[in-house]
């Protein structure tokens, strides 16, 4: 099953946004956190993970920290991925490995 999640900033100049692709065999299935332009152009990418993930659409959310300078994945209610949009800066990925995401989210 695909999964899918999105969250615009109040401005609707940038939107996170999650993709988990079911793609013909289980290696080949891949999860992404981007960050979008309104017309579709992405600006940058974080790898999730690779490979069959039970997750559903209940198990993920992304969200804008209250200045809505940082966007981030949340995936079971932790922090997973994010992006800075002032500096450009990508946070986190590789979830079930072992990384910590610092994200200075407000």
């Amino acid at each position: 099953m695909d999964v899918f999640d999105s969250a615009v900033r109040t401005k609707g100049d940038l939107a996170g946004v999650f993709e988990y692709k079911e793609e013909d065999g289980p290696q080949s299935d891949t999860a992404y956190f981007y960050l979008y332009e309104p017309d579709g152009s992405i600006i940058s990418a974080i790898h999730v993970r690779s490979g069959v993930w039970s997750i559903t659409e209940a198990d993920i959310a992304v969200k804008w920290d209250r200045d809505e300078r940082h966007v981030g994945l949340f995936v079971f209610g932790v922090l997973t991925a994010a992006f800075d949009t002032e500096t450009g800066a990508r946070y986190g990925g590789r979830h079930g490995q072992d990384f910590n995401v610092e994200v200075p989210w407000s």
